[in-house]
């Protein structure tokens, strides 16, 4: 239904990505993205899709993160441990364009795989979610010295209509130690008509071949979520990070007939080396 990015959350829930307004003691293992790579896993409890009435899964999944020149590469799970005395690293292929410890405006590309209803009985026969490709811009800012806000604007760039999303998020940061902080965040998303009507709309000629009821929907907000994570270096080398999350769709998303549960529970633990 909603891309990686919102699963979004969806990986839980996409919560805390913006940049730290706290800056590490001089002791602190600093990771600098010119230089580093990070590789582990991550254990995490979830639904599929937010909407879905699919039970919650336990899945186990890899969290890695790299740099090739301005370029940086990194999975959902890098971007909470990248954070640890650097700045946070967009999932997918990601670049800082402008920035400095108070704020930063940076570029990142993501897939978006799709969905396809073929093993849904009630479903089965309308028209799949395409994969694509969507194209970010995301700008973050420190408040103070523990509140971050960030935003985050996504387009499809394959003419899939996927439409365009812009996901907002406030995150405070409580340092427990030099090496160890936790995060508590609060999201917000809003998406274009072409992408809700792709994602909870059902239109009149599908809903006629498959019984499912038509559904319009235009532009709006669609999402709020609540998360907490704690993250901390267990040495020089090893990271580690674990947090719960809960997400909800509102409005006219909510009562898409596509949409089952409109709140969704994770939690995720994971952990993983750095070379640095």
């Amino acid at each position: 239904m909603s891309p990686t990015a919102l699963g979004a959350a969806a990986t839980l829930l996409t919560l805390g990505s913006g940049a730290s307004a706290v800056q590490p003691p001089a002791d602190t293992v600093t990771l600098e993205a010119s230089r580093d790579y990070l590789v582990g896993a991550a254990v995490a409890s979830s639904a599929p899709q937010l909407g879905s009435d699919v039970e919650q899964r336990l899945r186990l999944r890899p969290i890695w993160a790299f740099q090739l020149g301005r370029f940086r590469f990194a999975t959902s799970g890098a971007s909470a441990l990248l954070s640890q005395g650097r700045q946070s690293v967009d999932t997918g292929v990601s670049t800082v364009l402008a920035g400095n410890d108070r704020w930063s405006l940076s570029t990142s590309l993501s897939i978006d795989e799709g969905r396809s209803w073929d093993d849904d009985a009630v479903f089965r026969g309308l028209p799949d979610v395409r994969a694509t490709l969507r194209g970010r811009v995301g700008a973050n800012a420190a408040l103070s010295q523990r509140w971050t806000y960030s935003v985050r604007a996504s387009q499809d760039l394959l003419g899939r209509a996927g439409g365009l999303r812009v996901d907002h998020g406030l995150s405070y940061r409580y340092p427990i130690s030099s090496q160890t902080h936790w995060d508590l965040s609060l999201g917000a998303g809003w998406a274009n008509g072409t992408y809700r009507q792709t994602h909870y709309g059902v239109d009149p000629a599908p809903a006629a071949a498959t019984g499912v009821p038509a559904f319009a929907i235009g532009s709006g907000w669609d999402t709020v979520s609540l998360g907490w994570r704690i993250t901390s270096a267990l040495n020089r080398h090893w990271v580690a990070y674990g947090g719960v999350g809960v997400s909800q769709l509102q409005d006219a998303a909510a009562r898409s007939p596509l949409v089952g549960r409109q709140t969704a529970y994770g939690a995720t633990v994971g952990l993983a080396y750095r070379n640095n």
